[in-house]
């Protein structure tokens, strides 16, 4: 069955028709250029968009992209792509309908010609220098004072927008350069679990079939790539959508016609570091058969299991290796730490979901779940020799 119908909703180029939780962000940068936009030529306007890989800074660009009309273009350029200033200034070029040539001009005579064609074809244009950071500091200096050339431009022609993880490339231009780029920063924190899952859910949407996936589906990858304040290096939402698509693509090729929790898994540990032996083979022992019980319990197919389930078969298990089971509240400390290092995802139930009261959830979506119970396994026999 074919579960992907559109495999372009995935890539990074996507524009959704909506920005979820970057409205703000969107309205900032329009703001930094709402006066240019509507009086070409009245000023030279500048905005630094700053946030950690995935956080939503290029869709945000290119979404604004969309909102810049006639007389003024748009042009964008991504830096890790072309990481030369004659790279740039020809993408720039080709994209503003500027002829310039390819070799054989100095830095400063081809932004010479760069500058006078705009001024001769009477363009106006916002440029945005995506991941600029992979330039060197006198390259963007260059490109941040172009649009003060106003006696080579004939008006203000240019509105800068510079695009990066951090504002450490700031730092290292010299004074008289940052004093011209201001301080007009966007900032687009990390995506929460919740704002990864309605990402989630608005491109399977778009390109998933429907009935292809369930709700517990997304959950399980927005638990694993939401930023929760505990983890670091979460709130990637390319990395979450990267593993929905690698998840639908395993469910294709294993020729079902649902994606499955073991999907997941599997697409998480292609993406993701996956779980260290040596963080498992550090559990105590009680720890391990507690994650033992959760592992056995999810075989079951399901997405989550509630940590009650997992109580009881955490009492069969410690029948099976000879252990007197421990209390629940030292379970529940085990539970913790088995989250704290990765290992597992833990949230309450959501009204609707069948479950009385407060109920805790857990899931494991980093590896598939035969790979982890054999090492879990071996280890809790080798510790009890």
């Amino acid at each position: 069955m074919r579960i992907i119908l559109r495999s372009d909703a995935f890539s990074p180029d996507f524009i959704p028709p909506s920005l979820p939780h970057r409205d703000e962000q969107l309205r900032q940068l329009t703001a930094y250029m709402r006066g240019f936009m509507d009086a070409p030529g009245s000023f030279y306007p500048r905005a630094i968009l700053v946030g950690r890989q995935g956080s939503g800074k290029t869709v945000t660009l290119r979404t604004f992209g969309g909102f810049v009309k006639p007389p003024i273009k748009f042009a964008y350029v991504s830096c890790f792509i072309n990481r030369t200033f004659t790279a740039i200034v020809a993408s720039l070029a080709q994209q503003l309908g500027i002829v310039v040539p390819k070799r054989g001009l100095s830095r400063d005579e081809l932004v010479n010609v760069f500058l006078e064609q705009m001024r001769e074809k009477d363009i106006y244009a916002i440029i945005a220098l995506d991941d600029v950071f992979n330039l060197m500091p006198d390259a963007i200096s260059v490109f941040i004072r172009m649009g003060l050339e106003t006696d080579k431009l004939g008006a203000h022609r240019l509105g800068l927008v510079l695009v990066s993880h951090t504002t450490d490339f700031i730092d290292a231009l010299d004074p008289s350069t940052r004093g011209i780029l201001g301080k007009p920063v966007v900032r687009f924190p990390p995506y929460t679990r919740d704002q990864i899952l309605d990402i989630l859910r608005q491109r399977a949407e778009i390109a998933l079939a429907p009935g292809s996936y369930d709700e517990d589906i997304l959950s399980m990858i927005a638990d694993i790539t939401g930023a929760n304040g505990e983890v670091a290096n979460r709130g990637d939402a390319r990395v979450a959508l990267d593993i929905l698509y690698r998840a639908a693509n395993n469910a294709e090729s294993d020729g079902a016609n649902r994606i499955t929790p073991e999907h997941v898994r599997r697409a998480s540990k292609e993406v993701l570091v996956g779980i260290s032996s040596d963080i498992l083979r550090g559990l105590p022992l009680h720890a391990k058969l507690l994650l033992l019980a959760i592992i056995r319990s999810l075989k079951s197919g399901r997405s989550y299991v509630t940590f009650g389930e997992v109580e009881d078969m955490y009492e069969i298990i410690c029948e099976e290796y000879g252990q007197k089971p421990r209390t629940h509240s030292q379970l529940w400390t085990y539970l913790g730490e088995l989250k704290n290092k990765g290992i597992i995802e833990t949230r309450l139930n959501r009204k609707g979901e069948g479950l009385r009261g407060r109920t805790t959830l857990i899931s494991i979506a980093t590896e598939p779940l035969e790979t982890l119970e054999r090492a879990v396994a071996s280890m809790a026999v080798e510790e009890l020799r």
